[in-house]
């Protein structure tokens, strides 16, 4: 393995932090906009599509103990990009998404959504969600619930659905008007307790953050992110910190769009936002992240050139 120092130039109103990174093994399916978790100390990676625009269907697991990847057992639902994934109970939860080749058709919304058991490496199919809109949502749990925000479908959205864990249900939040914008490609994460969202694109690239009270249906406005907005970055979250990952700022050259070779942290206790650097990876959207024991991994992606990634980096400290 490789270690790496960045230390990224500064920006107003965002202090720099210098972290160690640390360079894994590299994933032997390279992805990008896969969806992505960990669970009893290792990383798990499904979906996405590769270097030939393939959508993928695949689950394979990151031990860092070992620093390898294993596929686990193939997923019985259709290949997709953008869906959702988390972890309960010793199990994962996976579905929703995109599948086919042209927007606004509804089959190609998947609304089907399953339970992976590590323990016997087997799947089984769970409630199909109700709703249209299926779209990189930004999953979050509280309680029993698994949280699905801003999902995307025929527009941006401010959806918030929820699947009940013990149940096999699915109900919506009715719409509140004190949410965030909506948009998407939004990012967010829960970190002591407590649940932020925020990011995302509308007609312009949004930074905006919020502290979500998702039971009460309450959104507080937090500090923005620094510099740019930005949408398809990846998120996780540590005890103190949310990170975010690259990403992009929508435009053409007349409106200065860029991939971002950037990361980002939140500091929770402070509402403060730091710069990390560059990451090793250079400029890249639609990337993975996770967190194990304490410790922020990201990576896979793809470039701005569209060359999709295989790397998968950890940070030290």
């Amino acid at each position: 393995m490789v270690a790496f120092a960045w230390m990224g130039c500064s920006e107003r109103n965002a202090p720099e932090v210098s972290l160690q990174v640390t360079q894994c093994a590299t994933m032997p399916a390279p992805r990008a906009s896969a969806a992505a978790c960990s669970l009893n100390g290792k990383g798990y990676v499904f979906g996405g599509r590769n270097q030939n625009g393939t959508y993928l269907n695949d689950l394979w697991q990151y031990d860092p103990t070992t620093d390898s990847w294993s596929a686990m057992s193939p997923f019985p639902g259709k290949a997709r990009v953008n869906a959702v994934m988390t972890a309960y109970n010793g199990a994962l939860y996976v579905g929703l998404g995109f599948s086919g080749e042209k927007v606004y058709v509804d089959s190609c919304y998947l609304r089907d959504f399953w339970r992976y058991t590590p323990s016997d490496n087997t799947w089984t199919a769970l409630t199909v969600s109700p709703y249209r809109n299926t779209v990189r949502g930004v999953p979050m749990l509280s309680g029993n619930r698994l949280y699905v925000l801003y999902s995307a479908g025929w527009s941006y959205t401010r959806d918030v659905i929820y699947y009940d864990l013990t149940t096999d249900r699915w109900d919506s939040v009715p719409y509140n008007e004190h949410r965030a914008e909506s948009c998407f490609g939004g990012a967010g994460a829960s970190c002591g307790g407590r649940s932020f969202f925020g990011t995302g694109l509308n007609r312009y690239n949004l930074r905006q953050w919020y502290e979500v009270d998702l039971r009460a249906d309450q959104w507080s406005k937090r500090s923005s992110i620094p510099g740019k907005g930005r949408e398809l970055c990846a998120y996780c979250a540590t005890d103190r910190h949310v990170y975010l990952f690259g990403g992009r700022y929508f435009g053409g050259d007349r409106t200065g769009g860029e991939v971002f070779d950037q990361y980002l942290r939140y500091d929770v206790a402070e509402d403060q936002w730091e710069r990390c650097g560059d990451m090793p990876c250079g400029r890249a959207e639609n990337m993975i992240a996770f967190t194990i024991d304490g410790k922020a991994y990201f990576g896979l992606g793809e470039n701005e050139q569209g060359t999709i990634l295989n790397t998968l980096y950890r940070i030290e400290n």
